[in-house]
């Protein structure tokens, strides 16, 4: 592998604020379920392996680059960033799509988890939103994959997903994509 300057890592793609309940019991269709708990994290493949890299006192750089709404969700997921010293320079604020969301509910006897998912901004995450020349990251992390809608979209004869990795790799960034199950 040919040696590089670059350093650290770019994550891009679903930037999520999960929405965790602890219910009582699962209820059939037309039946009620008791919330017993509930709390506020952050959630997306780019989101977590950026905030687990802080946790790990990683010492280099970190940088999100996605889209969110400009809402109260996405206001609390660039600060949540900022506060973990990661660059939001490439986040971006959607005033058309409210920030993706997830309601993650969680039995808790059995600790069996049952997703609703709001994909919102996410949706309309486009490669025009990442800017390579703007970043040393050594590494481009594009996350949950099956959850960009944008992505899978075809432009020129390739898929939106293609030409953002394509630019990466053009750019010299090492790429890795996790697909995530939907």
């Amino acid at each position: 592998m040919p040696k590089t300057s670059r350093q650290g890592v770019l994550a891009a793609g679903n930037f999520i604020v999960d929405y965790v309940k602890i219910i009582d019991g699962y209820p059939a269709q037309d039946m009620l379920a008791s919330i017993v708990s509930e709390s506020r994290s952050n959630g997306g493949g780019p989101y977590n392996v950026l905030k687990n890299l802080t946790a790990m006192k990683v010492e280099f750089p970190l940088a999100a680059c996605g889209l969110v709404g400009d809402d109260t969700n996405g206001q609390w997921i660039k600060r949540d960033c900022q506060n973990h010293r990661i660059d939001v320079a490439q986040l971006h604020l959607s005033k058309e799509h409210p920030t993706s969301y997830t309601d993650a509910m969680t039995v808790e006897s059995t600790g069996r988890r049952t997703f609703f998912h709001c994909r919102g901004a996410n949706a309309h995450f486009d490669f025009k939103h990442c800017s390579f020349g703007k970043t040393q990251a050594r590494i481009f992390h594009l996350g949950y994959l099956l959850l960009l809608d944008r992505m899978d979209t075809f432009e020129g004869g390739q898929t939106i997903a293609a030409k953002l990795l394509f630019n990466a790799r053009s750019a010299g960034l090492e790429t890795s994509v996790d697909m995530c199950s939907a």
